[in-house]
């Protein structure tokens, strides 16, 4: 946009875009609903429409998935339309003659907090414009607060500082650089091949949303010991150490040990949310979350920890509710990190996590969960208290 007098001038919040400041999630969403439930409204600023375009640009890839297709790793896939691409697969080393595939790719979240990234804000796709004045004949930096902003605007955005300053932007459990492993559900031939990705990557915990069965489907193999049990895989022996469930998750500890090192692993295991679904409320998605990056935060804090932060999380594919997650996650780490005035953009997250994994949040009731999700942990619901059903040790 161009004033009388020659200025340029950018709009505070885009036009029709998807970047939103993490204090307007409530207003954004509300928006999005009523685009659902009014077809006159444009429908591109509905979930519906949003989620639409992923699809379309997820099309311009050229990533292969060569590796997956092999002959001797077709096996390995539980899923024949679901490959890791060949650029970002985890690749299984000193395999000998054993082959180096497992269906796992590696998602980071590095570029997403880069403000240089190569990969563009969702609002540029839909042709939008953002930000700040701009006064080509004055060389000095812009001011916070620009002219563009009502009396009222002025207020909200002085109120959002001042939030931020009394949270303290909550760094207090960010996982900084953290690298997440999107993997499919292990099958009776391949939790060797996953006991080997989880020593090599020197992963402390695992994130697994899914039950072993679900609707009579095996989604899953169990890969872990019984309670107080242990169990070979491989070359590693894992033994359970406890078990805790809570009202929504389980949480398991074991000890995993070669001839050299032992290490202490922990998996936290959802067991409420149904495959292609939601769960009915955010909160306890929220509370597992927070626990498990609390757990990583102490993990950090341990004399021995792990070179790198690494998280891995499946499903059964891989994909879905595993892409729901890693992308909640992320988004949540950018508020906690830069504060609740911060920019936060779905749409590009997805757009990020599917260009290293294909089809990362499989459908639209999964997108529209991440902003409900989103919503209902500005609005501090997620301190809700989790509820313990019961603690058994070895």
């Amino acid at each position: 946009m161009t004033e009388a007098s020659g200025h340029v001038l950018r709009l505070l919040q885009p036009v029709s875009g998807t970047r939103v400041r993490a204090h307007h999630i409530d207003r954004k969403v509300q928006e999005m609903q009523a685009s659902e439930d009014c077809p006159k409204l444009e429908s591109k600023n509905s979930f519906d429409g949003e989620f639409l375009t992923l699809k379309m640009l997820e099309e311009r890839h050229v990533f292969t998935t060569n590796e997956g297709l092999r002959p001797e790793n077709v096996l390995k896939n539980r899923y024949r339309n679901i490959l890791p691409y060949d650029q970002t697969r985890v690749v299984l080393r000193d395999s000998g003659k054993e082959s180096d595939y497992i269906n796992a790719s590696y998602i980071r979240a590095s570029r997403f907090s880069d403000s240089s990234s190569s990969v563009q804000s969702s609002n540029e796709s839909l042709h939008s414009v953002q930000s700040l004045i701009l006064r080509s004949e004055i060389k000095k930096p812009t001011p916070l607060v620009s002219k563009s902003l009502s009396d009222d605007a002025l207020r909200e955005v002085k109120m959002s500082i001042k939030l931020d300053k009394l949270n303290g932007n909550f760094t207090g459990d960010v996982v900084k650089d953290k690298v997440y492993i999107a993997a499919q559900g292990c099958l009776p031939h391949t939790k060797d091949d996953f006991w080997r990705m989880i020593w090599q990557e020197d992963v402390r915990i695992i994130a697994m949303i899914t039950n072993e069965t679900e609707n009579g489907k095996k989604k899953c193999e169990r890969y872990w010991p019984l309670s107080g049990q242990e169990e070979r895989f491989g070359s590693l022996v894992v033994k359970s150490i406890a078990e805790t469930q809570y009202e929504d998750y389980l949480l398991r500890e074991w000890d995993a040990s070669d001839d050299h090192a032992c290490r202490t692993i922990y998996q936290y295991q959802f067991t409420a949310w149904p495959d292609h679904g939601t769960p009915t409320e955010p909160d306890g998605v929220l509370n597992f979350i927070r626990d498990i990056n609390r757990r990583m935060h102490q993990i950090r804090q341990d004399k021995n920890p792990p070179e790198q932060n690494v998280l891995c999380v499946h499903c059964s594919a891989g994909v879905g509710r595993t892409g729901t997650f890693i992308v909640l996650d992320m988004l949540i780490d950018k508020i906690k990190s830069s504060g609740f005035n911060c920019d936060i953009d779905v749409h590009s997250t997805v757009r990020l996590a599917r260009a290293q994994r294909s089809g990362m949040v499989q459908n639209k009731q999964q997108y529209r969960f991440i902003y409900l999700a989103l919503q209902d942990y500005m609005d501090n619901k997620n301190l809700k208290v989790k509820k313990k059903v019961y603690t058994s040790e070895a």
